[in-house]
């Protein structure tokens, strides 16, 4: 009885995950695509040049240009997770509750409590 009532806990957490998922995941397509054409813009108008990366980093020659680019789009998408991330600490109630108060009462409901005294 008390397994069952943990694997039915268990499940009730995990409910909402998959909308959480499918966010995410669309999150980083969005923000993967911007940092994409970003990149592309910088490159084509000549602020950036893979050659700045081959001498100022030792990056390779034997690296190809699209590889540079990558690397770029992988770190701009990285430093925009930070900020969505920072974002949802900012603005979300779950993210702005302080973590290690003494409270009466649990976010999270007891399975092996029968409401028996």
């Amino acid at each position: 009885m008390r397994l069952e009532k943990k694997h039915e806990e268990e499940l009730a957490k995990r409910k909402g995950l998959t909308g959480k998922t499918i966010v995410q995941v669309i999150w980083l397509l969005i923000t993967g695509t911007l940092a994409y054409f970003f990149t592309n813009y910088l490159f084509s108008e000549g602020i950036i040049s893979a050659n700045t990366f081959y001498n100022q980093l030792y990056i390779p020659r034997s690296v190809p240009e699209l590889g540079v680019k990558l690397i770029i789009v992988f770190g701009m998408v990285i430093v925009m997770q930070i900020v969505f991330s920072i974002g949802y600490i900012i603005a979300s109630p779950e993210g702005r509750r302080r973590t290690g108060e003494a409270t009466m009462y649990s976010r999270n409901k007891d399975p092996f409590d029968d409401h028996r005294g």
